[in-house]
Order: structure tokens, then C-alpha cells, then sequence
């Protein structure tokens, strides 16, 4: 049986919500001991992860340093995210099989969605991400080309397009994958 487990990019931090390295390998080894287990029995797993709150950490660390060097994109922050969060579950899944003397390949992929160009949404961005500034620092990430809105007594907010998925890219690296007997980590 094919078995789809989703981790939300919150479920993968502290109970109090911080996102330090060491709260997020911790909560993505309890949860992989029990997908080692779903394996073990024979199941085929895919296992897909959010990324919103570790987003968020790249995100800081781009106004922070938005004086020195440039930000990168938000495609890029949630590449980057990818490749990490992928990267702690092949490490703890792995370790996980590895006790139970189960063995599966594992593999994981920085995953992409295909939208429209001319998405109307591209034209006036509203979703808003990451946290609040004050009028001044937002400001500067102005400066960067991002869209910031001033969002009352808590201050400024980024705020992003939110065009309609049409198509994931990977989705055929995935079914090969799969056809192969890989268990997949990717984004969803």
C-alpha cells in the first residue's frame, strides 16, 4: 500500500514554535522513526513537508542582512528550505531504518511548481509572509524590489503573489522514483 505522509513546516519545530536546528532534527526523528516503521512493514512511502516556518527563519536572515548583501528570492529561500528539510529526513529516515535493519533507498527532491506567467495574482500581491516591521526596515526591502504594506499598529508586512498551481514539475522524477522502490521526501 502506498502510504503519503505530510509533515507541516510547523509540526517540524519545538512545541513552543521555535524552528532552531536542534528543535527540527529533533521532531523530524520522532517522526521518522514511525515512517521507518510504515517501511519495514512494507509499505511505500512518500513523505511530503511544508516549509512556511523555516521560510520565514531565511526571510529574517534577509532583512538582516539586506544592507550587505542583497536578498534572494522567495523561490530561492523555499529551494533552499527544500534541500534542508530533505536533507534532515534522508539523515534521520535513514538512521531510523538502520535500527530497525531495514533497508530502503531513500531519496529526496527540491520539488517546483508550474504557474501561469500572466496569473493575475502576479499583478497585485496580497498573501502576506514572514513577520511585521517597522516602517523603516521594510523600507529598505522596498528598496530590494519586494512588496511590503503597512499593516497597522503591528507594522509592516512583505506580502507575495499566490499564483494557482497548474502543474508540479517532479511529479515524473517521482513516479520513477517510486517505480524504482525509493521512498521520496519532497515538498508539497
Amino acid at each position: 500500500m502506498r502510504v503519503v505522509i505530510a509533515l507541516g513546516g510547523n509540526a517540524m519545530t519545538s512545541p513552543d514554535g521555535s524552528a532552531r536546528p536542534e528543535d527540527q532534527i529533533a521532531a523530524i526523528h520522532t517522526a521518522m522513526a514511525a515512517t521507518a516503521d510504515l517501511i519495514a512493514a512494507g509499505h511505500e512511502v512518500v513523505v511530503t513537508h511544508g516549509n512556511g516556518p523555516q521560510v520565514g527563519n531565511l526571510l529574517v536572515k534577509n532583512e538582516l542582512a539586506a544592507a550587505v548583501v542583497p536578498p534572494v528570492p522567495l523561490d530561492w529561500c523555499g529551494a533552499q528550505t527544500q534541500g534542508t528539510i530533505g536533507f534532515m529526513i534522508l539523515d534521520e529516515l535513514e538512521a531510523a531504518l538502520a535500527e530497525q535493519g531495514a533497508d530502503a533507498p531513500v531519496a529526496a527532491l527540491v520539488s517546483r511548481t508550474l504557474v501561469a506567467r500572466d496569473d493575475p495574482h502576479f499583478l497585485e500581491p496580497t498573501k502576506p509572509i514572514g513577520r511585521y516591521l517597522p516602517e523603516e526596515a521594510a523600507r529598505t526591502m522596498i528598496e530590494h524590489g519586494q512588496t511590503w504594506q503597512d499593516r497597522g499598529e503591528r507594522g509592516w508586512r512583505r506580502v507575495v503573489a499566490s499564483p494557482e498551481p497548474l502543474e508540479v514539475l517532479e511529479v515524473g522524477t517521482m513516479r520513477t522514483l517510486l517505480g524504482d522502490g525509493y521512498v521520496v521526501v519532497g515538498a508539497g
